[in-house]
């Protein structure tokens, strides 16, 4: 039996990189999504290796010292985030991810989304966690359904109007052999 989609907004599925947290009650007070301009983004995993194991070494190495110096500014940015890339379903009301972590339904979690990279564009966002389920094919990981709590039409405008398409053509480019 087919069963109508009844949802406000289109959902679109990617890979971006994003952090999730459980907020604590007492940090539950002031839920303001918002967006965060220029920010550091740093990201945990290695760039992939080349054929050249000497060249692939050196690059690692650079890799590593970028990093370093990017994270020495970081006292004059307002936000430094280390992110690593998952795959999650969003729309302007929700989303849904892959986290190791289990929460429970009514947990409110503080997401970071980098929609860019350079210069970072971050939007922090607040969501209710509504379904959660083991992650078919990853042990110790679950599959998160958040409703978006306290989100304005501005923060919604920047999700509808990210262009998930392009995105996910220069995700083709970067990882292809």
């Amino acid at each position: 039996m087919k069963r109508d989609d009844h949802r406000s907004y289109h959902r679109k599925s990617t890979l971006l990189p994003f952090q999730v947290r459980r907020l604590l009650p007492h940090q539950r007070e002031c839920l303001d999504c918002r967006l965060i301009v220029g920010g550091i983004v740093l990201e945990d995993t290695l760039p992939p290796a080349v054929e050249d194991e000497r060249l692939s070494k050196w690059l690692n190495m650079l890799n590593t010292k970028m990093d370093y110096l990017i994270s020495l500014s970081a006292p004059e940015q307002e936000e430094v985030v280390s992110m690593n890339f998952e795959p999650l379903t969003i729309s302007a009301s929700g989303m849904a991810l892959i986290a190791k972590e289990l929460f429970d339904k009514g947990d409110i979690l503080e997401i970071r989304i980098v929609l860019q990279v350079y210069p970072a564009k971050i939007l922090l966002l607040y969501g209710d966690v509504v379904r959660i389920e083991p992650t078919l094919g990853r042990p110790e990981s679950y599959t998160v359904g958040v409703n978006f709590v306290n989100m304005d039409e501005k923060i919604q405008k920047e999700i509808q109007e990210f262009d998930f398409k392009k995105h996910r053509e220069s995700l083709t480019i970067r990882n292809s052999p």
